[in-house]
């Protein structure tokens, strides 16, 4: 377990699965993550899970309630990179557990932990270029705006434009 101050990190378990299918079929959250909803079911979760948890280039965590364990959302790193010292990150809130502080108290520890214990020197990630909530919490944190993919992703019926951020790490943080 990872600790935060009022979340903490740790490892998926089986009682997260309705949580996280509930995550993977919201239709808008989805929309916002880039992603489209698919139609999960348990057996899709865990295909999912096992995908993102595989291999030694990615790390996945699910962001956990300290009151009462409940998964509230998660974070993944993708594309580790140990000659590079990078990777892309992406976080997902259940909408009751968005507006709180919590993604911004996650992505401080990310950044402590990028530095101390997975050696990273840069941070990447994309956002829609419209989810100003998430662009806030990036730019807290010391993400830099860094590029624009013009109409890049098609979701429910429209074109979305994605914003690109970076973080270089400093050890001095």
């Amino acid at each position: 377990m990872l600790h935060c101050q009022s979340v903490y990190l740790r490892a998926w378990q089986e009682s997260d699965i309705p949580a996280l299918m509930s995550l993977r079929n919201d239709v808008a959250l989805q929309a916002m993550l880039l992603a489209r909803a698919r139609g999960s079911d348990e057996n899709k979760v865990r295909l999912w899970l096992a995908e993102r948890c595989s291999g030694d280039d990615r790390a996945f965590y699910i962001i956990a309630n300290r009151t009462d364990d409940a998964a509230l959302g998660y974070l993944q790193l993708s594309g580790m990179n140990p000659i590079d010292r990078n990777a892309e990150i992406g976080i997902c809130l259940a909408p009751a557990a968005q507006g709180r502080g919590i993604g911004t108290e996650v992505m401080e520890w990310l950044i402590d932990y990028s530095i101390r214990d997975l050696g990273l020197h840069k941070l990447s990630l994309r956002v829609q270029a419209d989810n100003e909530r998430a662009i806030r919490c990036y730019l807290k944190v010391g993400f830099c705006k860094c590029g624009l993919y013009k109409q890049h992703v098609f979701i429910e019926s429209s074109w979305r434009d994605v914003l690109l951020m970076e973080l270089i790490l400093a050890a001095d943080r």
